[in-house]
């Protein structure tokens, strides 16, 4: 599809802002999930960027917001999920639109949808249909962006297939998805993500599913396809040994909320947030005999019972009684590009 042919793409060259240094800039994004039991602040004013080439990692236990942060960069949130405030700001063709103003059905998501953010997902199974091929599938991704014939999709599936690393591509483009391997399915789902080179790939928690084998190849295959396409990538996953390993910068969140946001350098080698502290020493070391794991104190709390202040202080080691569960502490910059939001580095000084 050409976006000249649709009169909602021409309408937004007119009305949005011309594109800026960020590929995708976050701001003050809060997704709410609203039900019978009460409202759920699934992401609860998180920003960030992200710039043309970079990895950014984001991290953080189960529950914490990663996965619906992501949903709502794409806009594909479940029935009772609604974006209640923030910008998400895309660098879509020579101009800048905000994702949060577009209709969810609209022609301009549905053209930025796999063709300019493309996401992997945890499950290779529920990301294929079980009744149509691989290659089907793949093939009708391109050719409803691109405007291309059936036989010249086949050869831009076939050689997507062959570059993420498929054995006997000609083969298997004509496979369903349970005559597969687990990481077969990986590398097909990789292909689909990518047959229209996006300039954003989303990959949520992609090696969670998988053994320790396909998960080094899942890495070092995306670590090849980012630095051939120069596609930017988030990388959104529990597993900071892949953080460490993929990632040029790291947001740690915790409860919908962004804690710490730095480099990997920094926030591995010179963690400030005792949340971010508790997560790199739970990562289990192996000693002569035994495997010792030292784990966070405590459960992340209920959505519909969320603490006041910190949403960390009632695990905190470092709880600071009469000021944590105050209020939120602000993102405070402890060295260049490293933030952290934690009463122990400032921030008191609005607090009654």
């Amino acid at each position: 599809m050409s976006q000249s042919a649709d009169p909602d793409l021409e309408r937004h060259a007119a009305v949005s802002g011309g594109p800026s240094d960020s590929l995708l800039t976050v701001r003050n994004l809060q997704t709410h999930f609203f039900s019978r039991e009460g409202v759920v602040k699934a992401v609860d004013g998180v920003s960030f960027d992200i710039r043309p080439g970079e990895i950014l990692g984001i991290a953080g236990e189960s529950g914490c917001g990663k996965s619906v942060t992501s949903q709502s960069i794409l806009r594909i949130l479940p029935k009772n999920g609604k974006i209640v405030e923030g910008e998400i700001l895309f660098n879509y063709g020579d101009r800048t639109v905000d994702l949060i103003q577009e209709d969810a059905d609209g022609a301009v998501l549905r053209d930025i949808r796999g063709k300019e953010i493309a996401m992997i997902f945890q499950e290779p199974m529920t990301a294929f249909s079980p009744v149509h091929t691989i290659g089907d599938q793949i093939i009708e991704t391109i050719r409803i962006h691109q405007q291309v014939s059936k036989e010249e999709a086949h050869e831009q599936a076939l050689e997507m297939l062959r570059r993420v690393g498929m054995p006997s591509p000609a083969r298997n483009i004509d496979q369903y998805t349970f005559n597969l391997s687990g990481g077969m399915r990986q590398r097909a789902m990789v292909a689909l993500s990518l047959s229209c080179r996006p300039k954003l790939l989303i990959a949520d928690e992609p090696t969670t599913a998988v053994d320790v084998t396909i998960q080094a190849q899942m890495l070092e295959l995306l670590r090849d396809i980012q630095a051939d396409l120069g596609m930017a990538i988030i990388m959104i996953t529990h597993d900071l040994g892949v953080i460490a390993e993929l990632t040029d910068r790291v947001m740690i969140m915790y409860l919908g909320k962004e804690v710490e946001h730095g480099t990997v350098e920094d926030v591995f080698h010179r963690p400030q947030h005792p949340y971010t502290r508790g997560l790199l020493t739970s990562i289990p070391k192996m000693e002569p005999g035994r495997v010792e794991i030292e784990p966070i104190e405590g459960a992340v709390p209920s959505p519909y019972a969320m603490p006041t202040g910190c949403k960390f202080h009632t695990r905190c080691p470092d709880y600071i009684e009469g000021v944590c569960e105050k209020q939120d502490p602000p993102l405070v910059e402890v060295a260049r590009g490293h933030e952290v939001s934690c009463y122990l580095y400032g921030g008191r000084e609005g607090l009654e």
